[in-house]
């Protein structure tokens, strides 16, 4: 079951960072993996190429139900 959550992140592009909230539809194991510290890695490495073209990286601080 899909539901609306706001992720708070990090986008690194060329060594600088800027602190982004979004607003996306995810499922409970994409939830569950954006609060855990081990398990981000994945969501932020399929994001990075999807969502922000052109980034770096990403850093994802939490998920929030909304």
């Amino acid at each position: 079951m899909m539901f609306k959550a706001r992720v708070r992140l990090d986008v690194i592009r060329r060594g600088h960072s800027k602190l982004e909230v979004i607003e996306t539809m995810m499922d409970n194991e994409t939830y569950s993996n954006c609060n855990s510290s081990v398990r981000k890695k994945i969501v932020e490495e399929a994001w990075c190429n999807s969502m922000f073209p052109g980034a770096d990286k990403i850093r994802i601080y939490n998920a929030v139900k909304i």
